[in-house]
């Protein structure tokens, strides 16, 4: 009598969809985790001849998918969420953020990683790419004790996290003006070595599940030498970076008119030789020909914020020329202060119908690129192309199960479509991330949800208060 193979978890007779090289989608088909891996993935009736497991998921009337990809974000901006509505990024940044950063501790920092984490698994993420700046504020003077925060996060919440250290030695903002108060600075130098030191410490722990990066600000917060210095730094010690790039174009026109019309990117390709694939620059919107022809050659990866970007009524990014010059085009959904939420298929939906709309073209940006955005895309994005991404043997098992038997799902006449135009995040059941259940039956597994929101709660009030905000709140809340 045929023996079936033992394994940790079996899911069976779902509509899988694997975003494998060859696309290909099983409409009766079942996934074996072994551990941390994927040890089988195919047509059901294969699959469950072969392997049993103590967990099995039924997954009929569900979509079996990889888990998605966000490669933007600012976690600590969960406390500041809805700060910050209706202006532009140069008055944003110092109203929503700027007069509350510095209140920040490392138990703020591990409360906001907590609940953002949540609300992004609860919308299918996988892997959050964290871009971390606030490395030193009032009460996180101590070298990196803000970052260590926010890792501490991903690590019990059971996401897969990249934290990006940011770094810069510029001053973006008249600081008199908007009444804020003086900026911590640490030299470049400062922060190669701390970026070094955390690195040792975190990238690789949790088995395997946090990586650290380096993340220069923007070209208008950090120096020449700075700039120079971190890319010889990423070189050396093959540690990727995450960047912001032609946000908006303002930025973008005075720096031209101070370098020689060279844009940023032209700037830094040509002084720097910054970009190659292990550099995620964020945003990118504000872009011409040559800037898209640097990122074509260089293999650069493109982060595109597409609710941030509207939120901030920043532009619209030329996505549809990036995809077709061959750019890796990825999904963030940046911080919740300029988003107001972490909800993935808000963007996937907000993605392809922003490029039809710009271009009046309703093949501009289609579903399946989006999911491809979502997924492979994210993977070559954050250097991890043969480990997640797509639903394959040998792959990490980080997948969610996505229930139809909805009523903005039925009928489920289009798979690949409905997961984008009509997908949303209470669809999502159950989150398996490095063969863990981190969710199962839309519960959180992994640490208690309800006390993270009312952490959270406290650290933003109590921020907000100590930076003197409270009266200015209640006006927004209330001045109908």
């Amino acid at each position: 009598m045929f023996m079936k193979e033992t394994v940790d978890i079996l899911i069976k007779d779902g509509i899988v969809i694997t975003m494998d090289a060859q696309r290909r989608i099983f409409e009766r088909g079942s996934v074996a985790i072994s551990g941390d891996k994927i040890v089988a993935v195919g047509k059901s009736n294969e699959i469950n001849e072969k392997y049993k497991a103590d967990k099995v998921f039924d997954a009929r009337k569900k979509i079996v998918m990889p888990g998605f990809i966000n490669t933007h974000n600012h976690l600590f901006q969960v406390l500041f969420r809805s700060l910050g509505d209706d202006l532009t990024l140069w008055e944003w940044w110092p109203t929503a953020v700027g007069y509350y950063i510095y209140k920040l501790n490392k138990d703020d920092m591990y409360n906001a990683s907590v609940v953002g984490n949540i609300e992004l698994i609860r919308s299918g993420v996988t892997t959050n790419l964290d871009y971390q700046y606030a490395t030193l504020t009032h009460y996180c003077k101590a070298p990196d004790d803000c970052s260590i925060g926010t890792i501490k996060g991903m690590v019990d919440v059971g996401i897969r996290g990249i934290v990006a250290r940011g770094c810069g030695d510029l001053e973006a903002f008249d600081r008199a003006e908007w009444g804020l108060p003086p900026k911590i600075f640490e030299s470049i130098d400062d922060a190669i070595k701390r970026t070094l030191a955390l690195h040792k410490e975190w990238d690789g722990k949790a088995d395997g599940r946090i990586k650290i990066w380096i993340a220069p600000g923007a070209p208008f917060v950090i120096s020449d030498e700075g700039s120079m210095k971190v890319r010889e730094f990423a070189t050396k010690y093959k540690i990727p970076i995450s960047m912001h790039f032609h946000e908006t174009r303002r930025e973008v026109e005075e720096w031209k008119k101070a370098h020689n019309n060279m844009t940023p990117i032209q700037y830094y390709q040509e002084k720097f030789n910054f970009f190659g694939p292990d550099v995620v620059a964020v945003h990118c919107v504000w872009m011409d020909e040559k800037d898209i022809k640097i990122f074509k050659e260089t293999g650069t990866s493109v982060s595109h914020n597409t609710m941030s970007n509207m939120y901030l009524a920043s532009g619209v990014a030329p996505v549809p020329e990036f995809v077709k010059n061959g750019i890796n085009v990825t999904l963030g959904v940046d911080g919740a202060a300029s988003n107001n939420n972490q909800d993935f298929f808000e963007m996937l939906k907000g993605t392809a119908l922003l490029h039809k709309v710009a271009r009046v073209d309703p093949l501009a940006i289609t579903a399946k690129q989006v999911l491809e955005f979502a997924t492979i895309n994210g993977a070559k994005a954050v250097m991890m192309e043969k480990e997640i991404g797509s639903l394959e043997v040998g792959k990490k098992a980080d997948m969610f199960i996505m229930g139809t038997n909805y009523v903005n799902m039925a009928p489920l006449n289009n798979p690949i479509s409905q997961v984008v135009y009509t997908g949303k995040a209470h669809n999502v059941e159950t989150v398996i991330i490095n063969g863990k259940i981190v969710m199962e039956d839309k519960v959180i597994k992994t640490v208690d949800e309800q006390k993270a929101i009312e952490k959270a709660n406290e650290s933003a009030a109590r921020i907000i208060e100590e930076a003197g905000r409270t009266e200015i709140i209640r006006k927004v809340s209330f001045s109908w």
